[in-house]
């Protein structure tokens, strides 16, 4: 049964199956030209608010974690504990220096690589489209992630010209960006702007990474300090063998 338009769009309000069913907002609405707003973006937000608004209330799909997701991120774990295992029980100077620019250098590739995270989740329109604050702050994110992972990757060869700083500044930038990121995506959380499954792992990579690049630091600066000793007494346990 059709039901006739109240009297009152008669005389210039529309009604909600018009504004729904007419190819622009202007003509239901008595609109300036400078001010059309089509029907296909106010029926797309429409759908993206109510299915984000159904997501929070019946549970986020993309909360389990894909296969593929999975096999990454244990294989990104594993380079990465390995690292953690050299600087937790090496002693050697030499082993470290050899090590190190190593550890950095895909330190920093991850860095760069959430960072085109970031502009994926921006290309799958992933979140709610009334965020569009925050779809811009992911844009301008993945650049910025992606200059600070290749700045820590150029930088674990020490800084150029000045030779005494050695690689120590590769190693804060990049805590840096770790630190900067967390805080990020517990933004990007609370907006709905990041899969949940994604964050569990990223929060948990992360964990490692900072804990690895701290205990490089520590580490590092002990050996650094104390190079002479330890390799002094190295080399004397060599000859007593």
């Amino acid at each position: 049964r059709r039901f006739a338009a109240p009297a009152s769009s008669a005389s210039g309000v529309a009604s909600l199956r018009t504004l729904w069913r007419k190819p622009s907002l202007d003509r239901c609405l008595g609109m300036p030209n400078t001010l059309k707003v089509p029907t296909e973006a106010m029926r797309a937000r429409f759908q993206s608010a109510h299915h984000w608004n159904m997501q929070r209330l019946l549970g986020d799909r993309m909360s389990t974690t894909p296969p593929s997701a999975k096999h990454l991120f244990f294989s990104c774990g594993l380079i990465e504990g390995i690292f953690l295992s050299i600087n937790l029980m090496t002693m050697s100077p030499l082993i470290f220096e050899m090590v190190m620019p190593y550890h950095l250098k895909y330190t920093g590739l991850i860095v760069t690589w959430w960072g085109g995270t970031y502009l994926g989740l921006n290309i799958a329109r992933y979140g709610p489209l009334s965020n569009g604050f925050w779809y811009g702050a992911r844009t301008a994110a993945g650049p910025i992630a992606m200059l600070f992972g290749v700045m820590g990757l150029a930088l674990a060869d020490g800084v150029p010209g000045m030779p005494k700083l050695g690689p120590w500044p590769s190693y804060w930038l990049l805590l840096s960006s770790f630190g900067g990121m967390a805080i990020f995506d517990y933004a990007l959380d609370r907006k709905q702007m990041i899969p949940p499954w994604l964050l569990r792992w990223k929060l948990g990579i992360s964990a490692l990474i900072v804990a690895s690049l701290l205990l490089g630091v520590v580490k590092g600066q002990y050996l650094e300090h104390n190079a002479r000793d330890l390799i002094m007494a190295e080399a004397m346990g060599l000859d007593d063998e």
